[in-house]
C-alpha cells in the first residue's frame, strides 16, 4: 500500500482556505449580532397602504397604541417602531457607549429595510422619535413619501437659526443630567421642560403620573438630543412634503424648533392643536383629519 503525502504547498492552501471560512463565519455572525442590536423592535398590524409610527422618548410605541385600530379601519397597514432608548430603559440597561441620535436612526433604517418596502413610506413621529425620524428622513429622502413631525426636540435647529438663548441653555444643562438612575423629581421636572405639564402645576397630580413613572429610565436619551447636531442646508435640500405639528400650551423652545424647520424645509406647513406636547393624543380627531388631508394631497 502506497502512502501519499500532501505537499507543503497544498497543505498551506488547505489551511488558508480553512482560515478564510472561519473568519467569514465569524464576520457574518458578528455582523448579524450587530444588526440585531441596532434594529428597532417592530410591530406590524393590518393590511393596506403602510404607515410607520415612531413614538416619543418617554413611553415609546405605547404612545401610538390607541391609533393602531383607527388606522387599520382606514385600510392602513400600521408599523409601530420602538426606540432603542425606550427599550433599554424598560429593560434597565445602560445605552451603548456609541449611542447617539444617528445610532437610533440607523436602527430605524435597519428595521424598515428588513420589512422590504418597495415604495416610499408615510412616516409619522412624535417628540424624540420625531427627532430620530427627521435624521432618518434627511439621510434617506428617497424612501419617504411624506413626513409628519410632532414637536421634535431638534435643539440643533435653535443653534442654526440663532434661537438658542440663555433660558434654553438652562434647559439643555438640565437635560444633560439624565444619566444613570432617573428619579421621580427629575421626571416631574422633565415633564414641565418638555411641555407635558404647565409651569406651576404638579405632574404628580395628573392621572398619567403612575404610568409615566414606569418609563422614567427611557429619559437617559435626553443628553443625546442636546448633543445631536446637523446643518440647516440639509433641511433646504429636503424636498419631501412635511407636516409639522405644534401643541398649544407646549414650550416656547419646541415651537421655535418647528418654526425653524418650517422656514427651511421647502414643502412644509404647520398645524396646531390643543394638548401641550401631546396634541395628537389630546386632540386626536382634529389631528387625524389634518393628517388624512395632508396625505391625500400627495396623490
Amino acid at each position: 500500500m502506497k502512502i501519499r503525502f500532501i505537499s507543503a504547498k497544498v497543505l498551506a492552501r488547505i489551511l488558508a482556505l480553512t482560515l478564510i471560512i472561519i473568519i467569514s463565519q465569524t464576520y457574518y455572525q458578528t455582523t448579524a449580532q450587530k444588526l440585531s442590536n441596532m434594529k428597532m423592535q417592530c410591530e406590524v398590524k393590518g393590511e393596506g397602504i403602510p404607515i410607520v409610527l415612531v413614538g416619543g422618548g418617554l413611553t415609546g410605541w405605547a404612545s401610538w397604541e390607541s391609533f393602531v385600530k383607527i388606522f387599520n379601519d382606514k385600510q392602513r397597514k400600521v408599523i409601530r417602531l420602538q426606540l432603542l432608548s425606550v427599550q433599554y430603559g424598560l429593560e434597565n440597561k445602560l445605552l451603548p457607549e456609541n449611542y447617539s441620535v444617528k445610532f437610533e436612526s440607523d436602527a430605524l433604517s435597519t428595521a424598515l429595510d428588513l420589512l422590504g418596502f418597495s415604495s416610499p413610506i408615510d412616516l409619522v413621529a412624535w417628540s424624540y422619535g420625531a427627532l430620530t425620524s427627521l435624521n432618518y428622513a434627511l439621510d434617506h429622502p428617497d424612501k419617504i413619501r411624506s413626513l409628519t413631525l410632532i414637536e421634535p426636540p431638534a435643539i440643533w435647529v435653535l443653534h442654526e437659526t440663532g434661537k438658542f438663548d440663555d433660558e434654553m441653555k438652562k434647559t439643555t444643562d438640565f437635560f444633560m443630567t439624565f444619566k444613570g438612575d432617573i428619579s421621580e423629581d427629575m421626571l416631574a421636572a422633565f415633564l414641565i421642560n418638555a411641555g407635558f405639564v404647565q409651569p406651576g402645576k404638579s405632574a404628580r397630580d395628573l392621572p398619567q403620573w403612575s404610568r409615566w413613572i414606569n418609563f422614567r429610565l427611557s429619559l437617559r436619551n435626553n443628553p443625546y438630543a442636546v448633543l445631536h447636531s446637523d446643518k440647516i442646508q440639509r433641511l433646504r435640500n429636503f424636498q419631501v412634503p412635511t407636516l409639522l405639528v405644534k401643541g398649544t400650551g407646549s414650550t416656547k423652545w419646541l415651537h421655535d424648533v418647528i418654526d425653524g424647520l418650517a422656514a427651511n424645509i421647502p414643502h412644509s406647513r404647520i398645524v396646531e392643536f390643543p394638548g401641550g406636547h401631546s396634541p395628537h393624543i389630546v386632540t386626536t380627531d382634529k389631528f387625524l383629519d389634518e393628517l388624512e388631508k395632508f396625505q391625500k394631497e400627495l396623490k
